[in-house]
């Protein structure tokens, strides 16, 4: 009796690679990141991490694509349970950088920070963030919402960096409720806790 063949599974083999990625990058900065440390960390071969991305490059820029991606998918869960046109999508932003930095595994948070020194992919977070708020145009352009949107940019680098300022479960919603209340077409106007 032969053996059976193993079935390939691209999309596992893809995840395993970028996650990878991620987890080597936190671990010894995004500059120290190999191509023979993701393949080991991901338990593949040189030439299966090859077989789906061409260089490191394009792996790197991959794993951030991919890192954006899930962030979009946290957002437009969020903005689809928002029934308050009015801020929808800085609220949606706000609520899932507060909820990545509070997993267990921030992982991808962190390598998302640490890829934002690379210019390229620096770039590909202002295009991100240009093309959502270029469907919004009020959003773009309302200064109470900007502040929202930088507040919270605030918290995830305070909170991947140092550690400093760690909060209490009530002084973390309290903080998020005085983010949300930018939000607001009403400035003194709470906003609910969706």
């Amino acid at each position: 009796m032969g053996a059976t063949p193993r079935r390939r599974q691209p999309e596992i083999v893809r995840a395993a690679l970028l996650d990878a990625v991620v987890q080597e990058a936190v671990h010894a900065g995004l500059g120290s990141v190999t191509v023979l440390a993701v393949a080991a960390r991901a338990g593949v071969s040189k030439g299966a991490l090859f077989h789906h991305f061409p260089n490191r490059q394009a792996l790197l820029e991959a794993a951030y694509a991919e890192c954006l991606a899930q962030f979009g998918v946290a957002m437009d869960a969020l903005l689809a349970d928002d029934p308050t046109p009015h801020g929808r999508f800085t609220r949606a932003y706000v609520r899932a950088t507060f909820a990545a930095m509070q997993r267990d595994d921030r992982s991808w948070a962190r390598f998302s920070l640490t890829a934002l020194v690379e210019p390229a992919f620096a770039e590909q977070w202002r295009q991100w963030l240009g093309a959502r708020l270029d469907a919004l145009p009020a959003e773009r352009t309302d200064p109470r919402l900007r502040v929202a949107r930088l507040a919270a940019d605030g918290y995830w680098l305070q909170m991947l960096g140092s550690g400093f300022g760690a909060y209490d479960t009530d002084g973390l919603e309290a903080l998020l409720d005085a983010v949300l209340r930018f939000t607001c077409e009403d400035a003194g106007a709470g906003v609910a806790r969706g």
